[in-house]
């Protein structure tokens, strides 16, 4: 039985050097000016050799509104 997937993260860019990817998610994290930008950095391709990044931001919670606030104005 699978489980649903509670984060969609997404691929941001696909670096040869961990260094380069590294700098990367630090500049990412130093912009966000939320807080809740979580970046993280996973191998890839051929025996691991390339480093790809990934993000993920949470969708804005909606705001639910009060229906029976509403009727009784």
């Amino acid at each position: 039985m699978k489980q649903p997937q509670s984060k969609i993260w997404k691929t941001k860019a696909i670096y040869n050097h961990y260094e380069d990817a590294s700098e990367i998610k630090s500049l990412l994290l130093e912009n966000d000016d939320t807080g809740l930008l979580e970046v993280k950095i996973y191998r890839c391709g051929l025996g691991g050799c390339r480093f790809k990044i990934k993000t993920y931001m949470p969708e804005p919670k909606k705001k639910k509104k009060n229906l029976k606030k509403d009727l009784d104005s």
